[in-house]
């Protein structure tokens, strides 16, 4: 859904091995933006031809030769038809033999060989998914053999997540997906999630900025949970773990700190400063999330890289903290101006009924309903 162009593109390479012609795409993108459905939906429109599968797995990213072997490791029975010595390293880099297991250079001309037997049957497509994570001796391997090939029936695409290892796509075609655009964003959430309020899903679309995997777990979250009128909207399943790991290696005043971002919401970086002040948080607690890239600091303002970020951070933060943070957020935001999110920054501070509260939520609404 909103991915025709990029679709077509990929299919594109199963028309050119068709007609013999070889071509290697990288696909990359933040985590959830689509890569892996695009992958399965050209493996769909392979058809008859030869479909060869394989997977980054980062518990085995030191596992050499573990992601070419689980890719490899079925066609052992056309090892016979390759050169002796190509042969020989393929087996012993695959355990199933003594040989040269440590000559790079005759595996991936091994690699290239065996390919290449194996589409002279049939055109083949070759499809790795979460290359990032591939243990680096495959992906030299795989990388040889796409660079080498020619005029062979081949096709090779491989997708590779931005913010993990950089992938090593030099002198290969590259095509980045980016967030859906607004129509597709809608149709997407409309399928998924269709009995949102207007309000609630706007908000979706506009947390999940287009990153499909962000519409369809915030999406699934919200039919089950109402979203608070503070803070981020909740997100489940896989995607929060992915990025809970990463949150948990950093220090715990920059997790603070990076609460005070999410609970926030507006990105101006002046205002999250202040609050982390009120906080006994410096400017420098920024600094881990920053080379980690889970925000980026552009002039003024201070963004979370993915939008799912945001919503995990919020999430996994104990009660009291957040308690404290739109504490300190109410207090740096004088003015009649910021009137409204000062009123829910305080509502969401509150640990009981409070008559001053409530009148500043009765102001908010008496504002809403003017406008």
């Amino acid at each position: 859904m909103g991915r025709d162009r990029e679709l077509d593109h990929l299919t594109g390479l199963l028309r050119d091995a068709r007609a013999g012609r070889s071509r290697t795409v990288v696909v990359q993108g933040e985590a959830g933006i689509g890569k892996t459905a695009l992958v399965e939906q050209v493996a769909a429109a392979a058809g008859d031809m030869r479909v060869l599968r394989g997977i980054g797995v980062e518990s085995e990213s030191e596992l050499a030769f573990g992601g070419l072997h689980l890719m490899l490791h079925p066609y052992g029975d056309r090892f016979d038809a390759l050169p002796e010595q190509q042969a020989a390293a393929l087996r012993s880099a695959f355990g199933l033999g003594a040989g040269p297991a440590g000559d790079r250079f005759l595996i991936g001309a091994a690699t290239l060989t065996l390919l290449s037997e194996l589409a002279a049957d049939r055109p083949l497509v070759c499809l790795v998914d979460d290359a990032q994570w591939l243990d680096t001796a495959s992906l030299d391997a795989l990388l040889f053999a796409a660079r080498r090939l020619g005029a062979d029936p081949i096709s090779m695409i491989f997708t590779a997540r931005d913010g993990a290892r950089p992938f090593p796509d030099r002198g290969l075609e590259v095509l980045r997906l980016t967030g859906l655009d607004r129509g597709a964003a809608e149709d997407l959430v409309m399928a998924h999630a269709p009995g949102l309020t207007v309000p609630v899903r706007e908000r979706l679309l506009d947390e999940a900025a287009g990153n499909p995997l962000a519409l369809i777990e915030l999406g699934n979250a919200l039919r089950s949970r109402p979203a608070r009128p503070a803070g981020p909207l909740p997100v489940g399943g896989r995607v929060q773990e992915t990025f809970r790991r990463r949150l948990a290696e950093l220090p715990d005043a920059t997790r603070r700190l990076l609460l005070v971002v999410a609970a926030d919401g507006t990105a101006d970086l002046g205002i999250v400063l202040r609050a982390g002040d009120a906080l006994g948080l410096t400017p420098a607690d920024l600094g881990p999330a920053e080379e980690a890239g889970l925000v980026v600091l552009d002039g003024g303002e201070v963004r979370f890289r993915h939008p799912l970020i945001r919503a995990v951070t919020y999430q996994d933060a104990a009660h009291h903290r957040r308690i404290d943070v739109h504490g300190a957020l109410a207090s740096v935001l004088p003015g009649d101006e910021h009137a409204d999110r000062r009123a829910w920054h305080l509502a969401a501070a509150a640990t009981g009924p409070d008559e001053r509260v409530a009148a500043e939520l009765e102001r908010v609404a008496h504002r809403a309903e003017l406008r």
